[in-house]
């Protein structure tokens, strides 16, 4: 116990010791001079050079991405961070080679010829830089379908909101308030851009869905141009809402159909092992 509170009492000494010197040592700026540098005119710096090696991994990593931009908008990653990806993406690849050669001098995968696992190092890095470009797509592709499901929602309650008497700059932003999606983020985001700029939000749509490549956002922007304001922009919002929905059920109806299509060649697989199975003695009984 005395040992404890000799601890305390040490420490504490050392602090307040610690405190005092950096009173005495370190002294606070005037304040005259803080307010002088508050009014002191700033000159934008110039910004810093990009290293060589960072420019050539960046150039490197983003070979094949022309045209891409749209993917990395709507999967909200920047090229950096698909470059990034790339590369383990690349790890990945070589890693299975990479493991046959360490594990081949302690007789793991022994069987294996050197040359093999050597050249699928390379080949496997290659093949996985490559994939990262075909996931990038299908990541598009599942976003751009879930886009479609939030505006179908959104347009949907932004109808209903009319319905109830609410304006219909009420109602857009109200109704993009309620979701937490990444396409309700997307439409949010629009709104506030079109407020800032004093411009109509339908403008605001149609450059976001040039952006992350949504044509349904294009079509929304053309569809209330025409429609104008008033009832008629009410309509078009429940006209678009409903097919929006209609195409979404069609779609799913379709791929649910394609699924239950490639289900057959599973069952037929296994119908032809059984039979196969209780074929088979017979077979080598009249041999």
């Amino acid at each position: 116990m005395n040992l404890l509170v000799a601890a305390l009492a040490g420490g504490l000494l050392g602090a307040g010791l610690l405190l005092a010197a950096r009173g005495v040592l370190v002294q606070p700026a005037p304040l005259g001079e803080l307010l002088a540098d508050l009014h002191r005119p700033r000159t934008p710096t110039a910004p810093r050079p990009i290293a060589w090696w960072r420019r050539g991994w960046a150039a490197v990593g983003g070979v094949g991405l022309a045209g891409r931009d749209a993917d990395l908008a709507v999967c909200e990653r920047s090229r950096s961070k698909f470059v990034a990806d790339r590369a383990t993406w690349a790890a990945l690849g070589a890693a299975a080679g990479a493991a046959v050669l360490i594990l081949r001098p302690l007789g793991v995968f022994a069987f294996v010829p050197a040359p093999i696992a050597l050249a699928a190092v390379p080949a496997g890095a290659v093949v996985g830089w490559f994939y990262a470009l075909a996931d990038l797509r299908s990541d598009a592709a599942k976003y751009r379908r879930e886009f479609v499901h939030s505006l179908a929602a959104y347009l949907e309650l932004t109808s209903i909101l009319m319905a109830g008497g609410a304006g219909v700059e009420t109602a857009l932003h109200e109704a993009a308030a309620i979701g937490s999606s990444p396409g309700f983020r997307h439409l949010r985001a629009a709104l506030s851009a079109a407020s800032a700029r004093r411009e109509p939000p339908w403008t605001a749509f149609g450059e976001l869905g040039r952006r992350i490549g949504v044509r349904e956002l294009e079509q929304l922007e053309a569809a209330m141009a025409l429609a104008g304001s008033g009832a008629r922009v009410k309509e078009s919002l429940r006209v678009r809402a409903e097919g929006l929905r209609e195409r979404d059920l069609a779609a799913q109806e379709a791929a649910a159909h394609s699924r239950s299509e490639t289900m057959v060649l599973p069952v037929a697989m296994m119908f032809a092992g059984f039979v196969l199975l209780l074929g088979y003695p017979a077979i080598a009984g009249l041999s």
